[in-house]
């Protein structure tokens, strides 16, 4: 009878789950855009759900830090020569979309403009305060013509050194559709 009712009860979150993305040999891939990431071992996929203007979340979470961070898609129509200055405003963008988290600013020596998947991307590491303790903010953006990804974590800040190169593995491993 258990068995039964949490077959019952996984069915329509995967169901729900295989709408925005699936994992296939540890793959991600994102329905709506193509986008592709690997899941390094000890990761998986945790929720899916829509977001903001139409973008779609996914969390995903490292079992060895123990920590979740997410990824959010939207496509987009953009001219690629564009890209780039549309990257460098997205830090002063979400500046000003964390206006109330205490202290939120980029660490300058953190920004980071390289090539993600064949795309420009920029990433940065933001410190804040939150409940009296400083946490981290850490985003990268990678955007394509028709489509683009952001990843995040917010965490601790002494949590971060470890956590930081796994969740770079999964960045780095993007791969947009033709």
């Amino acid at each position: 009878m258990f068995q039964r009712l949490t077959a019952f009860a996984v069915l329509p979150l995967l169901l729900v789950a295989g709408e925005i993305g699936t994992v296939q040999n540890n793959v991600y891939h994102h329905n709506r855009t193509g986008i592709e990431f690997t899941l390094p071992s000890g990761w998986s996929v945790g929720s899916q759900k829509p977001s903001a203007d139409g973008a779609q979340m996914v969390y995903v979470k490292d079992s060895v830090t123990e920590a979740m961070g997410a990824a959010w898609f939207k496509l987009q129509s953009v001219d690629a020569e564009n890209i780039p200055a549309f990257l460098d405003r997205r830090l002063d963008a979400k500046v000003a979309q964390r206006n109330n988290f205490q202290s939120y600013r980029f660490r300058p020596d953190s920004v980071q403009r390289t090539t993600i998947g064949g795309h420009p991307a920029i990433g940065a590491v933001a410190d804040y305060v939150s409940a009296g303790q400083l946490k981290v903010e850490y985003i990268t953006w990678i955007d394509a013509p028709n489509c683009r990804v952001l990843f995040s974590v917010q965490m601790p800040v002494g949590q971060f050194p470890a956590f930081q190169p796994r969740f770079d593995e999964l960045i780095r491993s993007v791969v947009f559709p033709n």
